[in-house]
């Protein structure tokens, strides 16, 4: 328990919530854009939205958990590997919530609330080969 950085942890925790929702943001936007210029009938909200989150593009918002990873490593300057995995907690909470009470279970949506650990701890492992002591 000494070799966890709480701030390293919170702080990162929270660049992660917040870099994740801003990418998503911005990457569900462009996206809209791209969708209804292809011609046709206008797509309805929910159209657009079912298909961003089947879209690849979608998923280039897990470069935050990897980031996150990478920043409480970076931070703690120790136990990288575990920094890194504890740097998705705010998100895997939040996905736990979210499943629970808001939305319906699917596997892609338990996969990547998975992965966001997994992810952490890959940022936290190229701190880890980077940083020249």
């Amino acid at each position: 328990m000494r070799e966890i950085s709480l701030k390293a942890v919170v702080v990162s925790s929270i660049f992660n919530f917040v870099l994740m929702v801003i990418l998503i943001m911005v990457l569900a936007a462009i996206f809209a854009s791209q969708y209804s210029a292809t011609g046709g009938a206008p797509a309805s909200e929910t159209e657009v939205s079912v298909a961003f989150e089947a879209s690849w593009l979608s998923m280039l918002a897990l470069v935050a958990p990897v980031a996150a990873g990478y920043l409480a490593a970076a931070m703690a300057k120790r136990a990288a590997i575990l920094h890194g995995a504890l740097s998705s907690s705010l998100n895997v909470a939040w996905g736990v919530v979210c499943l629970i009470f808001l939305v319906p279970v699917q596997i892609s949506s338990l996969l990547i609330l998975a992965a966001n650990p997994l992810l952490g701890v890959l940022g936290g492992y190229i701190w880890l080969r980077s940083y020249k002591r």
